[in-house]
């Protein structure tokens, strides 16, 4: 478990998807001629290297799933990549969490191109950099990685003073509508007695 609690401190590689055409053999045979056949593979590249491993994609995820099960990869890793899978498949953007580095101001263009280079794509996965991913960086690696820390402790600040606001919105709304219905109550009340009055008055 130490090792799961380890890797779930990271973020996942980064996966991209892409169809090849391999060679059926059994329908070459069949058709006396080469027969060819689309087949899905998965592009793995950890975060900071640029080393990347290819994989028949359903067998990659069917490893996957079976590491999942024997505890050594973690649950959400194995979600993440098939939501990305079908997405792809449907033709769709690959599901990006977190904060582009291609829309981050707070870097230069030259250390966007080269963070992007790395398979660094958020401002979450460089906060997270390995030792490894630094090295990579090189010169003003660990600057980068504590602007990106402190980035995301001031957007968790900002979030949390606007729930704060939303929340303070909602009861003043709440309390709002609760006068509003002890005014009309009252009206209510005071008609009620008017009313009265002049059969009181009769009596008398």
């Amino acid at each position: 478990m130490a090792g799961i609690a380890g890797l779930m401190e990271a973020r996942p590689p980064y996966v991209t998807f892409e169809l090849r055409a391999e060679e059926d053999r059994t329908a070459s045979i069949e058709a006396g001629k080469y027969v060819a056949r689309d087949i899905a593979f998965a592009l793995v590249t950890p975060q900071g290297s640029k080393d990347r491993v290819e994989r028949n994609a359903e067998e990659w995820l069917a490893h996957i799933a079976s590491e999942t099960r024997e505890g050594r990869f973690p649950e959400p890793w194995l979600e993440h990549y098939r939501k990305a899978y079908e997405a792809w498949k449907n033709g769709q953007e690959l599901p990006v969490t977190g904060t582009p580095i291609l829309t981050w101001p707070a870097i230069s263009p030259a250390s966007v191109k080269m963070l992007l280079e790395l398979n660094i794509r958020t401002v979450e996965e460089l906060a997270q950099a390995t030792e490894e991913a630094i090295c990579h960086i090189g010169i003003g690696a660990r600057a980068l990685k504590q602007r990106a820390i402190d980035f995301i402790a001031q957007s968790g600040d900002a979030g949390k003073a606007s729930a704060e606001m939303e929340a303070l919105r909602v009861s003043n709304a709440d309390m709002a509508q609760q006068n509003a219905e002890m005014k009309r109550q009252l009206a209510e009340l005071t008609a009620k007695v008017a009313a009265l009055a002049p059969k009181t008055a009769a009596k008398s």
